[in-house]
């Protein structure tokens, strides 16, 4: 689980309140007006799969198709049945990325948080619509579609700035670092709200027409998909980790912070141990499980916001933010342990493989020091990893630089 501050904690809890209040709170209003069921079973349908389709950005940032279906259920919808779509929807994301073991598979309280933010927005959003429009069922007038506008602002800024800011009470990144406000990711979202838009127009004339209207979500999700084009000039092939640029970027940007805000910080590197026996006893295609097998049980050992790259080679390297040294040991050690424990399947003769880890932690709370002063200082612990006997975990000390005259 990801470590939160107690004002995130807080934050997150609000959101939490509001939604389910806001839910009741529909539900008592709405049980004396049923709505369209071929309207509202058609959306909930299409929301429901579009939200198992998703695009991420390098910045993590997700982009959901869903958005469409949600907020053409804001314009056609009693808000009750809309926020029972948000729910079905998330559950059903929820529920592929656990029957599939997904990398997406979130902290338990994500999920809910996003449900409950999106029961806010959209019922915020409707809001502003009605107080626009005169006549709620027609979407074809000027009024309607400056309220849809203004409804869909709305709904956007709104959900960059909640993600935002829970992202900067959890971590203390500022919204200018995340460039969750920046224009073309805001408009990305209000394009996909205007088509939910169109999607609403086309549905309120004749339910079916929304079938060849979905042909183009195909390019929208293609387009979507050209960032994650980008992350991939960013990780390594072989093993899907970060590559050891982008790690080197993304420490550059942490360190920074670090210092402005005097906050902890901790490096990892990681060399497999003797790696190179393994490809000259059990070849070269072993050795890539190997690498593998390690890359995957370093990704799933930490937090979403870490960053786990390949160094090159055997060499691998963690970024880990707001966590000092010492406090980042026993979590290192764990990851240690498991790779220690773990069997690696060659897939030429099917022999089970054990290989061992080196790890060197080194950090800053605060403070300057140049990016490649770090990373000497986890090599440094590495080393004396490796001296020790290999298949240890060592903390880097001015006094292990001394001992070790390098």
């Amino acid at each position: 689980m990801q470590s939160m501050s107690r004002r995130a904690w807080v934050y997150v809890f609000v959101f939490y309140t509001a939604g389910s209040a806001i839910f009741l709170l529909s539900f008592a209003l709405a049980r004396p007006a049923p709505p369209d069921w071929l309207v509202f079973g058609v959306l909930l349908a299409l929301a429901g799969l579009a939200q198992l389709f998703k695009a991420e950005a390098p910045n993590h940032q997700l982009y959901h198709p869903a958005y469409i279906f949600l907020f053409s259920a804001v314009l056609l919808l009693d808000p009750f049945y809309f926020n029972v779509i948000v729910i079905v929807a998330h559950l059903a994301e929820w529920l592929k990325e656990r029957l599939l073991d997904s990398p997406y598979l979130r902290d338990w309280y994500i999920q809910p948080f996003n449900i409950a933010m999106h029961i806010f927005l959209g019922n915020a959003a409707r809001l502003v619509y009605l107080q626009v429009v005169s006549d709620p069922g027609d979407l074809t007038s000027l009024a309607a579609l400056f309220g849809v506008i203004l409804a869909a602002l709305l709904y956007v800024f709104l959900n960059h700035l909640i993600i935002g800011t829970v992202i900067f009470l959890a971590r203390q990144v500022s919204l200018r670092e995340l460039e969750i406000l920046k224009l073309e990711n805001l408009a990305t979202d209000f394009i996909m709200l205007l088509v939910g838009y169109a999607g609403a127009i086309l549905i309120s004339i004749d339910i079916w027409l929304i079938l060849p209207a979905m042909a183009p979500l195909f390019l929208i999700y293609r387009a979507l998909s050209v960032p994650q084009l980008q992350q991939r000039a960013n990780t390594d092939p072989k093993t899907g980790l970060w590559n050891a640029e982008y790690f080197v970027n993304a420490l550059k940007v942490e360190m920074a912070r670090s210092d402005r805000f005097t906050r902890p910080l901790t490096v990892v590197m990681a060399d497999i141990d003797l790696l190179r026996n393994i490809n000259n006893t059990y070849g070269h295609l072993a050795g890539d499980a190997v690498l593998v097998g390690v890359a995957s049980i370093l990704k799933a050992s930490f937090r979403e916001y870490d960053i786990v790259a390949r160094f090159g080679g055997e060499e691998f390297a963690v970024l880990i933010p707001e966590t000092a040294p010492a406090t980042a040991l026993e979590r290192i050690e764990s990851v240690r342990s498991r790779i220690e424990a773990s069997e690696f399947v060659s897939p030429t003769t099917r022999q089970r493989i054990k290989a061992t880890m080196s790890f060197g932690v080194a950090g800053i709370n605060g403070g300057k020091m140049e990016t490649d002063e770090l990373l000497h200082c986890a090599d440094i612990a590495v080393y004396a990893a490796k001296l020790s006997g290999r298949n240890q975990t060592c903390l880097y000390t001015d006094r292990l630089r001394e001992t070790l005259s390098i």
